[in-house]
């Protein structure tokens, strides 16, 4: 019973542990955004997302509503101001790659750079 009561707890710990690092991930992403948004035609900020969430494979997807992070049946969402300047209804982001967010003439545009 003991045993039973200490892998649930490790569980419980790693799947927080994963939200944690699912969060950094999608507040990083929102932050730039929201960066991007303010400033003037042409800046932008790269992002290299990271392979893996805790050793698991996760799909980062941003709408205007959000930044949103499935990692191990887990969902992630950070707001994100520019909710109407996206350049797309949906950006699909996979990890391991980089990615370019720019103010292209006030719209929100990101596009892979690997």
């Amino acid at each position: 019973m003991v045993i039973s009561i200490s892998i649930e707890e490790l569980t419980i710990i790693e799947e927080t542990q994963n939200r944690k690092d699912a969060r950094i991930v999608s507040n990083d992403l929102s932050g730039i955004l929201n960066e991007v948004n303010i400033q003037n035609e042409g800046y932008s900020r790269s992002y290299t997302l990271p392979s893996k969430i805790n050793q698991e494979t996760y799909i980062v997807k941003i709408n205007h509503s959000g930044v949103y992070i499935n990692s191990h049946y887990q969902i992630t969402y950070s707001k994100i101001i520019p909710s109407n300047k996206l350049a797309s209804k949906n950006f699909i982001l996979i990890p391991g790659n980089t990615y370019k967010i720019i103010n292209n003439n006030e719209s929100i545009d990101i596009i892979q750079l690997n």
